[in-house]
Protein backbone atom coordinates (compact mmCIF):
# COMPACT_ATOMS: atom_id res chain seq x y z
CA UNK A 1 0.00 0.00 0.00
CA UNK A 2 0.99 3.41 -1.34
CA UNK A 3 2.03 6.11 1.61
CA UNK A 4 1.16 9.59 0.85
CA UNK A 5 1.65 13.15 2.19
CA UNK A 6 -1.79 13.87 1.92
CA UNK A 7 -5.43 12.02 1.10
CA UNK A 8 -8.16 14.48 -0.59
CA UNK A 9 -11.56 12.81 -0.13
CA UNK A 10 -14.24 14.42 -1.77
CA UNK A 11 -17.90 13.58 -0.73
CA UNK A 12 -20.42 13.19 -4.11
CA UNK A 13 -23.79 12.88 -5.25
CA UNK A 14 -24.85 13.54 -8.33
CA UNK A 15 -22.17 15.79 -9.17
CA UNK A 16 -22.04 15.49 -13.14
CA UNK A 17 -21.60 18.35 -13.90
CA UNK A 18 -19.21 19.74 -11.41
CA UNK A 19 -16.86 17.36 -11.20
CA UNK A 20 -14.58 17.16 -13.83
CA UNK A 21 -13.13 21.39 -13.05
CA UNK A 22 -13.06 19.78 -9.46
CA UNK A 23 -10.86 16.90 -10.20
CA UNK A 24 -8.76 18.90 -12.86
CA UNK A 25 -8.52 21.75 -10.34
CA UNK A 26 -6.86 19.24 -7.64
CA UNK A 27 -4.84 17.04 -10.06
CA UNK A 28 -2.52 19.98 -11.94
CA UNK A 29 -1.92 21.12 -8.35
CA UNK A 30 1.64 22.36 -7.46
CA UNK A 31 2.33 20.07 -4.82
CA UNK A 32 5.62 18.52 -3.95
CA UNK A 33 4.22 15.72 -1.51
CA UNK A 34 2.24 12.43 -2.87
CA UNK A 35 -1.20 12.99 -2.51
CA UNK A 36 -4.15 10.49 -3.54
CA UNK A 37 -7.68 11.35 -4.31
CA UNK A 38 -11.16 9.68 -3.01
CA UNK A 39 -13.95 10.33 -4.57
CA UNK A 40 -16.99 8.38 -2.35
CA UNK A 41 -19.77 8.74 -4.35
CA UNK A 42 -23.47 8.00 -4.24
CA UNK A 43 -24.45 9.34 -7.46
CA UNK A 44 -27.55 8.33 -9.35
CA UNK A 45 -26.35 10.51 -12.48
CA UNK A 46 -23.03 10.05 -14.62
CA UNK A 47 -20.92 10.32 -11.80
CA UNK A 48 -19.19 7.38 -11.31
CA UNK A 49 -18.76 7.03 -15.30
CA UNK A 50 -17.09 10.18 -15.88
CA UNK A 51 -14.77 9.61 -13.08
CA UNK A 52 -13.61 6.19 -13.86
CA UNK A 53 -13.26 6.94 -17.31
CA UNK A 54 -12.00 10.41 -17.28
CA UNK A 55 -9.49 9.86 -13.74
CA UNK A 56 -8.64 6.02 -13.70
CA UNK A 57 -5.89 7.63 -11.16
CA UNK A 58 -8.72 8.84 -8.80
CA UNK A 59 -9.89 6.23 -6.35
CA UNK A 60 -13.59 5.80 -6.44
CA UNK A 61 -16.13 4.24 -3.97
CA UNK A 62 -19.63 4.39 -4.93
CA UNK A 63 -22.21 3.83 -2.58
CA UNK A 64 -25.49 2.42 -3.62
CA UNK A 65 -27.16 4.69 -1.22
CA UNK A 66 -27.56 8.47 -1.04
CA UNK A 67 -25.25 9.15 2.21
CA UNK A 68 -24.30 13.04 3.82
CA UNK A 69 -20.32 13.80 3.53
Amino acid sequence: MAQYAVSVIIPSYNSEKTIVSCLESLITQDFRGSFEIIVVDSSHDSTPHIIRRRFPQVDLIHLNKKTGP
